[in-house]
């Protein structure tokens, strides 16, 4: 395989999220792009001219990648995310107050019993 063929290859991997070197959100430049070919960091360099398209391509996809990210960080789509983060919140606190209720009495009549059994048994070594 080529340079440039182990470039792109790397550079699809990178945009798919599917990375064999790389942490698999890393962003997207030459640099990046250079270490998933198993390359050293600076091999893809705009004064070789083998390696323009590659660089175009690298280009178009941080290009494309920033949009995506832009549009992900919509206001009402945070908002909405935030109101439901909220929503989850109040159930899970009003699901564990209702486990503290539930264990405290548990707890009340573990100590009832005790005290019933200490008493039919007269045994006070129990505690």
């Amino acid at each position: 395989m080529s340079s440039n063929e182990d470039y792109f290859s790397a550079l699809k991997r990178i945009i798919e999220g599917k990375t064999r070197i790389l942490p698999a959100k890393s962003s997207i430049n030459k640099d990046t792009v250079a270490l998933e070919a198993g390359r050293k960091r600076g091999s893809i360099k705009k004064s070789r001219t083998e390696h323009s398209s590659i660089i175009a391509a690298i280009e178009a996809a941080a290009a494309q990648s920033l949009n995506a990210s832009k549009q992900t960080l919509n206001p009402d789509s945070l908002k909405q995310k935030n109101k439901t983060n909220h929503d989850e919140i109040k159930k899970l606190k009003k699901d564990y107050e209702q486990a503290l209720c539930q264990i405290v009495s548990l707890i009340h009549q573990n100590h009832s019993l005790r005290a019933k059994l200490l008493a039919l048994t007269g045994d006070s070594s129990e505690t």
